[in-house]
């Protein structure tokens, strides 16, 4: 099932998400990325690298939740990473008409890291929600790249064409770029990271959220993974883990 992903680096899957709620998680980012424009100012957003980024929409908007504790999500990171892997960041990305990305330079999403692994430590999970092509800047990937320690001599260049509504699975550690659109539409994605737990996330999320009724949700926000502050909190936590197995 996931031949692609582990040769190639990245996989496509078509029409996970119905056309209608397409529509509906794209009005709301352009709408967000409006407030956050009033909120913070365009010219500081965009000296910062934030202009049309919208992080973590899911805290402010549970319809986001879906995209990555879905049946599909979580059975593409069980199977990948296992039981244990945590959300690291959710991040909403709107490319305006004929403009370019600030990340248009090629960059792992574990960045700063030159080593490779003999299993992914971890993944995305890209929705797109709008078609993704070479013309309108869609990602550009670097074929085989998670494999080699640092960025690779020859490469070969390649670039989805992938429809809204499809999902993009890579491994975190693939070489990869955004493109200049140069479309006369917008282009919107959400892009979905999960890594193993030893792995810090980008946002604490546990620190802005409540635990919810559901083991596995709390899982993957990070509420099992917290380092302790002191040893009787680590003792502690593992009394009442161990009472609860009862």
């Amino acid at each position: 099932m996931y031949e692609e992903f582990y040769t190639r680096g990245y996989q496509v899957f078509e029409d996970v998400l119905c056309p209608a709620d397409v529509k509906i998680l794209a009005n709301y980012l352009i709408q967000e990325a409006e407030r956050h424009n009033a909120k913070y100012g365009i010219e500081k957003l965009n000296s910062i690298g934030e202009l049309n980024t919208i992080r973590s929409p899911f805290v402010n908007n549970s319809q986001f939740i879906n995209l990555f504790f879905s049946d599909f999500s979580r059975k593409i990171v069980k199977e990948l990473l296992g039981d244990y892997a945590i959300l690291s960041l959710q991040n909403a990305i709107i490319v305006d008409p004929n403009s370019t990305h600030h990340q248009t330079f090629y960059h792992r999403d574990l960045i700063y890291q030159n080593f490779t692994s003999s299993k992914p430590l971890s993944i995305n999970l890209y929705y797109c929600l709008t078609d993704y092509c070479k013309k309108n800047g869609g990602t550009v990937f670097i074929d085989n790249s998670h494999k080699v320690d640092n960025f690779p001599e020859n490469y070969q260049e390649s670039i989805p064409k992938v429809k809204a509504g499809s999902v993009i699975l890579f491994d975190s550690m693939i070489f990869h770029k955004a493109g200049q659109n140069n479309s006369n539409k917008n282009r919107i994605g959400v892009n979905n990271m999960f890594t193993l737990p030893f792995i810090k996330q980008q946002i604490r999320y546990p620190s802005v959220l409540k635990p919810t009724g559901c083991r596995s949700l709390n899982r993957m926000f990070g509420f099992e993974s917290l380092e302790h502050i002191n040893v009787e909190e680590f003792l502690n936590y593992r009394i009442k883990k161990k009472d609860d197995q009862k």
